[in-house]
């Protein structure tokens, strides 16, 4: 009942599914990923914007092409760039049930996606497949606020913080998590399993049988989301169980470490998006 309110994905984020086809193809050419871009106008607008920014440009000359712009951008970059575009409408909106404005909801997705990013490369798996768990993590949450609008039942759920956030709250009031929810929704959207899985196993990576290394990863991701964004007087979230982060070869200290890392990430992401 609730992934139906969300049961068709949103036309510019369609592309995703897509595009993470392409470029994890090694037969895929650089043209393919243009054109499949420029079927969207919203998207292509965007990726120009963004093209013709002093962030991948000093001078800030504007962009004539998609092609111009993907060129300046890098490949490698090309799916970031795109994937901010074509998550906004759904990443920049208020989840009452959450009691989150869309700018916090938002930092929060964009900072947990940077976040994964780095430990993809530092465990490495792809870095695309990291980013878009970490970037749509708290899709169920956008379900579940669009479902008790749409049903107009006033729900408010309480957090216990990390690592288990609203889900007891959840559990109780509606039977199931946010977790669930966004898991059925990106299955139902076409997503591969290696983001699917991760995002249904957030709060418990040992249950995860297909992807345990990107539900581990995922699950310390909103870790550093979190503690990147604290202020300099909070103590900080308490650290993932030691044998996660065995399994992404980490060490407690190298988390702190990393917060920063992310918190740079971000402010550059913000850069380039403002």
């Amino acid at each position: 009942m609730l992934v139906r309110n969300l049961d068709q994905l949103p036309a510019t984020a369609a592309i995703l599914p897509h595009l993470l086809r392409l470029l994890k193809s090694d037969s895929s050419s650089l043209a393919e990923v243009i054109e499949l871009i420029r079927v969207d106008s919203a998207i292509t607008a965007r990726t120009l914007q963004m093209g013709s920014s002093t962030y991948y440009n000093a001078r800030g000359t504007p962009c004539d092409s998609v092609a111009e712009a993907v060129h300046r951008v890098g490949f490698n970059e090309v799916y970031k760039l795109v994937s901010y575009a074509a998550t906004a409408h759904l990443l920049l909106r208020a989840l009452a049930p959450y009691r989150l404005q869309p700018d916090q909801f938002w930092k929060r997705s964009v900072s947990c996606a940077l976040a994964a990013e780095q430990l993809a490369d530092h465990v490495g798996v792809n870095r695309n497949l990291a980013y878009t768990a970490g970037l749509l993590h708290g899709v169920g949450m956008v379900a579940i606020d669009c479902w008790s609008q749409r049903e107009e039942i006033d729900l408010h759920f309480d957090s216990e913080g990390l690592p288990a956030e609203t889900t007891a709250s959840e559990s109780r009031l509606l039977g199931t998590t946010n977790a669930a929810v966004g898991a059925a929704l990106l299955e139902l959207w076409e997503f591969p399993p290696a983001i699917v899985e991760p995002v249904r196993w957030q709060y418990d990576p040992a249950k995860s049988r297909e992807e345990p290394l990107l539900a581990c990863l995922l699950h310390v991701a909103k870790w550093l989301r979190d503690a990147a964004h604290l202020p300099e007087e909070q103590p900080l979230p308490p650290a993932p169980e030691g044998w996660v982060l065995e399994n992404l070869r980490l060490l407690p200290n190298d988390l702190e470490i990393r917060l920063y890392q992310v918190r740079d990430a971000f402010l550059a992401a913000r850069r380039l998006l403002d």
